[in-house]
Order: structure tokens, then C-alpha cells, then sequence
């Protein structure tokens, strides 16, 4: 089993990648100054536009609960990697959308739909959450909640830090070949 244990950080509906999570205009600036856009560097402006004491508060493992929609608008995976750079171990939200979530998965980040969660929480409290058994213990309330279980590979994802180091876990135990074999064509 897969379980994770962190503190709550509670945030509300409608967090935008490019406005709210990681601020685009940082992401512009870095880029115009030759900075790296790695995870470590984009932690530092995680959801400064919400609480500009996030990232200095935030510690490794805790968990951001938010409202509806949480990372919608562009397809920009910035976002993603300033959540893993601030330390957080999981999202768990209303709703999310399909590029979050995409993205999200290619950086190992676990984001959980879990309707009606931000009402049984409160900033602070502690949960552990089973990904492979699809629960959320509210360690404060000893309230359990349910998700949909993460399927094995993206377990795998999450365990190896992201997609990347993952391939390249199953081509080093020779569970993917890489480059794939390729037949000759005939004509």
C-alpha cells in the first residue's frame, strides 16, 4: 500500500495554474533571466497569490485540500512542479480538470477528487491517505473518506517521482525496451 500522511491546507474554489498556483508573470521572469524552471525554484512562488506565506510555511508531505475546479486554464505544468517544489505530497479536491490531472500524473503529483471533502476538514488537520485502497483518514475526526482507488501504473508513477524516472525504471528492468524494436518494412 501506498500511504501518505501530511497537514492540511485548506484553499477554495476556482485556483487557476497561471494565476493562483504559480504566477505566469514568475515563470516569465525566471525564463527572461536565464533561471531554471525546476521544481525547487517554482516551490518558492507556490500559490503566493492566495497566501504569501505558503511556501515558507508549507512543510514536505503536507496535503493542499481545495474547493471546486482546482487547476483549471492553460495546459501549462508549471503548475504541477511548483506543488512538488513547495513539498506537497498530494492535492485533494472537489473537482479538477483533465490537463490538471495529465499533468499532474507526468510529475508524480497525486491529485484526488473526493466531492464533498472540504467541508470535513479543517486547516491544520492531519490525514493519511491510501491511494491503492482509494481512503482518506481524517487523523483529528477518525472520519474516513473514499476516493477511486489509483490504478497500479499510476501508483508505479507516483513511487518513482514522475513519468520520466518511471520509464526509466521499467527499461532498466528491461520491462520496456527502449528504443522499441522496429520491423523492417517490405514492399
Amino acid at each position: 500500500m501506498m500511504k501518505l500522511r501530511g497537514r492540511v491546507w485548506l484553499f477554495g474554489d476556482l485556483l487557476d495554474v497561471d494565476q493562483d498556483i504559480c504566477p505566469h508573470d514568475v515563470v516569465a521572469r525566471l525564463r527572461s533571466q536565464g533561471m531554471p524552471e525546476s521544481e525547487e525554484q517554482l516551490g518558492k512562488y507556490c500559490l503566493v497569490n492566495v497566501d504569501p506565506d505558503f511556501p515558507a510555511r508549507v512543510k514536505k508531505g503536507d496535503i493542499i485540500v481545495a474547493g471546486e475546479n482546482f487547476g483549471y486554464g492553460h495546459d501549462n505544468d508549471h503548475a504541477c512542479k511548483a506543488i512538488r517544489g513547495a513539498g506537497v505530497a498530494a492535492v485533494i479536491c472537489e473537482s479538477t480538470n483533465t490537463v490538471f490531472l495529465r499533468n499532474a500524473t507526468y510529475h508524480g503529483l497525486p491529485v484526488i477528487a473526493c466531492p464533498g471533502i472540504k467541508r470535513k476538514v479543517k486547516q491544520g488537520d492531519e490525514l493519511e491517505i491510501e491511494l491503492a485502497a482509494g481512503t482518506i483518514l481524517n487523523t483529528a475526526t477518525g472520519e474516513v473518506h473514499r476516493f477511486a482507488p489509483l490504478p497500479h501504473f499510476l501508483l508505479e508513477v507516483v513511487r518513482a517521482g514522475d513519468l520520466y524516472r518511471h520509464l526509466g525504471n521499467q527499461i532498466k528492468e528491461g520491462r520496456v525496451c527502449w528504443p522499441a524494436p522496429v520491423e523492417p518494412v517490405r514492399y
